[in-house]
């Protein structure tokens, strides 16, 4: 079976219209022809009551009285007719054009008087029993029939005309609404087509309000894009700009081995010494790089954690490894909170880590835990140098250095904080960067706490 073809919104539009219509149309011919048949029985009802009635005390038997009392109740001769069977079994027909009326095949339309006889139309019947005589009355329904085909024709030109005329409008409505799903769709195959290009937002119209809607979401998808593949691109720079320096070193040392090394032997040990610490260098670039890949499609079960004592305890094994000295502040009792163990270590490590580097070695460094409103603090603050305002909303890129120059002073990469950032994240937890009193930078993980013990 082939598919069907997808419509568009003329297509669309045009159908429903047509079936709506439609519809209206049927319902009204279909109550209005009721409405008026309704109407035509009781008409004739109401005849057959009266004609009755003057049957009843007239006693008709020839058609010169039929006659005379069609005239005095004003029933239309043409089409009231009475046949009457007497009491001995003879029939008399009230007729003005003979038996033909006696002699057609009839067909009695259920539930109702109606009956129709053939060749000569619709009538009302009725049967009246007096005197040892039975009367069969026929009100003909010829009217009524003939208002329900001028009905149903000037229903079916009416409805014809209303199609003709609303196919048009719907035609024109249908382009005007679509126009800015075009224009869309035109707008974002051109972005697709040029992956390159600079474009970074899609028209947007004022209506109808879902297409409008649907470009303003078009366009913070395109935004995230763009800024994910700006960000990329950025990361592959620097990526290649850290790698290359200490790869330079290294060849460069290994050229000056090979140039002189013969003649000038003590040149071998300063090289080798060169090129062993730019190879732990770009060792460790690429461990952050790893690190920063894993937790990019890590999958964390958090669990019930002990934060204080966690944090203690990495403030005491990291104390031997600095100048500075450490203390930490938080309560006695256990400050429970969802985490990873090794995650959770990394962070606060790498935390101690970036305020020794840029600390002086005499100045002390506080690692604060608090616990308040169902969320845990763990605070690092140093009496470092600070970081400037406008550097703080980017710290926490990858490559991103507060001395822009790279200046090789302080040892590092400037990873170390994106994967703070993202380890953090895994944590369910948010990382922010405040000023500290007097001087220096402080660096807060907030984490949900729990009541669970583990």
């Amino acid at each position: 079976m082939p598919a069907k073809q997808p419509r568009t919104y003329a297509d669309i539009i045009r159908h429903s219209f047509t079936s709506l219509l439609t519809t209206i149309g049927i319902v009204i011919v279909l109550t209005v022809s009721v409405t008026l048949v309704v109407d035509q029985l009781l008409r004739a009802q109401n005849q057959a009551e009266q004609l009755s009635a003057s049957l009843q005390t007239s006693q008709v038997t020839n058609f010169q009285d039929w006659l005379a009392i069609n005239r005095s109740s004003g029933l239309n001769s043409h089409n009231t007719f009475v046949f009457i069977k007497n009491a001995n079994g003879s029939t008399t027909s009230l007729l003005p054009h003979g038996n033909a009326l006696a002699n057609a095949s009839t067909w009695s339309v259920p539930f109702t008087h109606l009956t129709y006889f053939k060749g000569l139309g619709l009538f009302f019947a009725e049967t009246l029993k007096t005197g040892g005589r039975t009367y069969h009355l026929y009100i003909g329904m010829h009217v009524l029939v003939g208002n329900l085909h001028v009905l149903i024709a000037v229903l079916i030109i009416a409805i014809g005309l209303s199609l003709l005329i609303g196919l048009f409008f719907v035609r024109r409505l249908a382009k005007r609404i679509s126009a800015p799903t075009i224009q869309l769709a035109q707008a974002a195959q051109q972005a697709a087509a040029n992956p390159e290009t600079t474009q970074t937002e899609l028209p947007q119209p004022q209506e109808p309000v879902e297409i409008s809607q649907l470009a303003k979401d078009f366009n913070q998808l395109l935004a995230s894009q763009n800024g994910r593949l700006q960000r990329e691109r950025q990361f592959i720079s620097d990526a290649s700009h850290e790698l290359r320096t200490p790869i330079a070193t290294i060849r460069g040392n290994i050229k000056l081995i090979e140039r002189r090394g013969d003649k000038h032997p003590e040149v071998i040990p300063e090289s080798l010494g060169f090129i062993d610490q730019e190879s732990l260098r770009m060792q460790h670039l690429i461990e952050n790089l790893l690190h920063l890949s894993r937790a990019d499609r890590a999958e964390v079960t958090l669990q019930p954690l002990d934060i204080a004592q966690l944090t203690q305890s990495v403030v005491t094994h990291y104390q031997p490894l600095v100048t500075q000295s450490l203390s930490f502040i938080g309560p006695d009792e256990p400050v429970m909170a969802l985490g990873d163990t090794d995650m959770l270590h990394q962070i606060l490590t790498a935390l101690l880590d970036n305020a020794h580097k840029y600390s002086p070695a005499d100045q002390p460094i506080t690692v604060t835990v608090a616990q308040s409103a169902g969320q845990i603090t763990v605070t690092v603050a140093d009496q470092g140098t600070g970081i400037p305002v406008a550097d703080r909303a980017h710290i926490f890129e990858r490559f991103y250095r507060v001395d822009a120059s790279r200046s090789s002073k302080i040892e590092g990469s400037g990873l170390g904080l994106a994967i703070v950032s993202q380890l953090v994240q895994l944590n369910q937890g948010t990382i922010t960067v405040s000023d500290n009193d007097p001087r220096g930078t402080k660096f807060t993980v907030i984490l949900q706490a729990t009541d669970k013990l583990a």
